[in-house]
This record gives C-alpha cells, sequence and structure tokens, in this order.
C-alpha cells in the first residue's frame, strides 16, 4: 500500500514538473517573439527572466526522474548534474542581464517601440497563467510535501512579479513615458537575483554543504522519539541534486545485534517518511555501556520503597564491575508511571527496583523497548533492597566467569 502510494506521489511530482517545463517553455518562446516585435527591451529582458525559470523547471524534471538512477560505477547517484548544469547556465543569466542594463543605460540608438497595445495583452496573459500556476503548483508541493515544487512555484511567483512590472513599464509607454528601459534594468535585477541563488545553491551542493541547522533538529528529534536510542553521538547530511544523504553515530541499550538491526532500520524508514528527499541514511550504532549496572531505586518522600504509581524520587545508583557504589543521585518524579519511565529512559537505566510492575502496557512495552529490567522487591528500605540486588548480580557475574 505505502509502495503505490509512493508511486502516484512520484507521478505527481513529475506531472507538476512537466506541467511547469511546458508553461515556462511557452512563456519564454512568447515574450521572446513579441519583444522581436515590439522592440520592447523590458520584454526581453522579461524573456530573458522567463528562461531562468526555464532552467529551474528543467532542473526540477530532472531531479524527479533521476530519482531510482544509479549505477555500479555511481553507485550514489547522477544527482550532482543538475549542480553543475544549474552553475553553468546561472553565469549565462547573470552575463545576460548585464549586457540588458548595458543596452538601457549607455546605448546611443534610440529603440522604437512598436504594437505596444499587443505587448501590453501578451504580459497580461502570461501574468494570469503565472499567478494561477504558482498558486496551485503551491498547493500541491504542500501536499506532496515536495521542496523541489516549492521552490519551482517561487520562481514562477517571481515571473508573475516581474510581468506586472513590464506591464507598468508598457502601459506607461503607450501613455507617452518612455519608461522601457528603466522596467527592463528592474527586470534585469530579478534575473541577477534567480541567477544567484542558482550559482550558490549549485555552488555549495557541489562543495557538499551541510543540511541547514532546522533539518538537522528536526532529524534529532526523529531519533529521540525512540526509547532505545540513549545518545546521539554526531549528525552529518549532505545534498546531491535535490536529494539528502544522512550518516549518524548513536548510542543504543544494551541488545542483542537482531533488536539493534531492527531499531535502526525503523529509525532510518521514520527519517525517509517525515524528511523530504532522503536519499539514504547509513546509522552507526554501539552499545551505551559495556560494564557496570545502573539501577533506580523507586522511594516515597519518606525515602521507603514504593512502586511506580507512588513513586516521587528515583534514586539512582551505579555500581561497577567490582560491585562498589562508583555514583549516586536522585531524581524527582511529578508522580505516575509514565513519567517514571521517561525519567528512567533519560537517565540510562539498566534496572528499576519496585515494588511491582508498572499497570500501564504501554509503559512496560517502552521500558521494555529500553532495555530496563524492572526488579519486583518486597523489601521496604532503598539499603535492603540494594543488598538484594546486589547479591543476584554477584551471583550472575560468579556463574558468567565460572
Amino acid at each position: 500500500m505505502n509502495s503505490n502510494k509512493k508511486t502516484v506521489e512520484q507521478l505527481e511530482k513529475e506531472k507538476w514538473a512537466l506541467g511547469s517545463l511546458i508553461l515556462n517553455i511557452f512563456l519564454t518562446s512568447i515574450k521572446f517573439i513579441f519583444a522581436l516585435i515590439t522592440g520592447s527591451l523590458s520584454l526581453m529582458a522579461e524573456a530573458i527572466h522567463s528562461f531562468s525559470d526555464l532552467v529551474v523547471s528543467i532542473i526540477s524534471l530532472i531531479s524527479v526522474k533521476l530519482a531510482n538512477k544509479k549505477t555500479e560505477e555511481f553507485p550514489y547517484g547522477l544527482y550532482k548534474i543538475e549542480n553543475i548544469a544549474s552553475i553553468i547556465i546561472s553565469i549565462f543569466l547573470i552575463f545576460t542581464a548585464y549586457e540588458i542594463v548595458k543596452e538601457a543605460l549607455f546605448s546611443t540608438e534610440e529603440r522604437e517601440l512598436k504594437n505596444v497595445e499587443l505587448a501590453i495583452f501578451v504580459m497580461v496573459i502570461t501574468m494570469i497563467l503565472t499567478f494561477f500556476y504558482s498558486r496551485l503548483e503551491l498547493r500541491a508541493s504542500e501536499r506532496l510535501n515536495s521542496p523541489t515544487l516549492k521552490a519551482d512555484a517561487s520562481h514562477i511567483w517571481a515571473d508573475f512579479l516581474s510581468s506586472v512590472i513590464v506591464i507598468v513599464g508598457l502601459v506607461g509607454t503607450y501613455l507617452g513615458f518612455n519608461l522601457d528601459k528603466y522596467t527592463a534594468i528592474i527586470v534585469s535585477l530579478f534575473i541577477v537575483h534567480s541567477g544567484w541563488e542558482i550559482f550558490t545553491s549549485g555552488l555549495k551542493t557541489l562543495l557538499d554543504v551541510s543540511l541547514d541547522k532546522a533539518e538537522l533538529e528536526a532529524i534529532k528529534d526523529i531519533i529521540k522519539r525512540f526509547p532505545s536510542v540513549r545518545e546521539i553521538k554526531y549528525i552529518r547530511g549532505r545534498e546531491a541534486g535535490s536529494f539528502k544523504f544522512l550518516e549518524m553515530e548513536i548510542l543504543l541499550n544494551n541488545s542483542s545485534l537482531r533488536n539493534a538491526h531492527k531499531i535502526v532500520d525503523k529509525i532510518a524508514d521514520q527519517i525517509k517518511r517525515e524528511i523530504p528527499n532522503i536519499d539514504s541514511v547509513f546509522i552507526h550504532y554501539e552499545p551505551v555501556r559495556q560494564y557496570g549496572l545502573k539501577l533506580g531505586i523507586l522511594t516515597d518522600d519518606k525515602n521507603t520503597l514504593t512502586d511506580f504509581k507512588s513513586a516521587k524520587k528515583i534514586k539512582v545508583i551505579f555500581i561497577d564491575e567490582d560491585f562498589s557504589i562508583k555514583d549516586r543521585y536522585e531524581v524527582s518524579v511529578e508522580g505516575g508511571e509514565k513519567e517514571v519511565a521517561k525519567k528512567s529512559i533519560e537517565n540510562n537505566l539498566d534496572m528499576i527496583v519496585s515494588k511491582n510492575h508498572p499497570l500501564d502496557f504501554e509503559v512496560r512495552w517502552d521500558l521494555a523497548r529500553a532495555g530496563i529490567i524492572v526488579w519486583e522487591t518486597e523489601k521496604e528500605s532503598c539499603k535492603e533492597a540494594l543488598e538484594e540486588v546486589l547479591k543476584s548480580y554477584k551471583e550472575l557475574k560468579m556463574k558468567k566467569e565460572e
């Protein structure tokens, strides 16, 4: 079911990317043709600006098409092809904008504008098309959780805004004010902005820039939902084209190799579900501690041993391999089984000493996933309960050594 859903979403992304490509081919062509017919410098600049959107559309389509294209020679995919192409084209865009500005400011040749009414009509049509398509594509990007489509919608919206500026210039020209060259300069700034965005984005990706902090924090939040994860040593992420590659090291509770594999697979799957355009997640994991015993004794306000429901404090004691107490401290709890379990997991306990097991199944499940043993005892004092645990711990260690 999930596989079919993914296929449908992929097809819809490709549909929107292709639609954007067709729209920008049409806009670029019609603006370029009427720029030649009218002799309008601002309309020529707008045609170049639409061409920059056409470049983004081509990149978007390539990125979604290359999602599954990998070979033995290129095991990480060919995603960076689009970044190389985008840098080359962005330089062309910036150079073209420079030529337009130079023409507008320093050309001594008087440009005669013809058929201005027709140019205004064409620009109104393109303005309407860009307005509605950008809004529809933006909604689709939010529904499909696609940053590529969202970026493309933003570029088309910028095209809409620049179209408004060109219309103002053409209307001014029609009324007798020579605004064409000034409008061309403003649109050239849009072109430079688009070109610079494409250039810096492509260059950062080629240099393996890290994912932004907000995205890394979102990934950390996903990992922290898994009780078995005791610590995140590091997370690194890079991009190639529109796709992301992650690697990380985490510390897990002591558990079987098979169980650790299952946990790591679930973490990777959850990250891919919630973070868009993740190509691969590499997770190196290690057991959190190979020695000693860290236990928590549940007590009430009078330091009398109690159960999960009535506990007010967790007396945390770390017992070293030679059975000596290496460290001890107290953790206050507000009460309730879930709070006790949460604090026990946060403090990396191996064992909880209590009057009984928690009654809440969810709490028992979370403790089991975190690898925490619940030790039931009839003892009343912490000292007696600790001696009971120490005795069994020594017996276990002696059997293993035999």
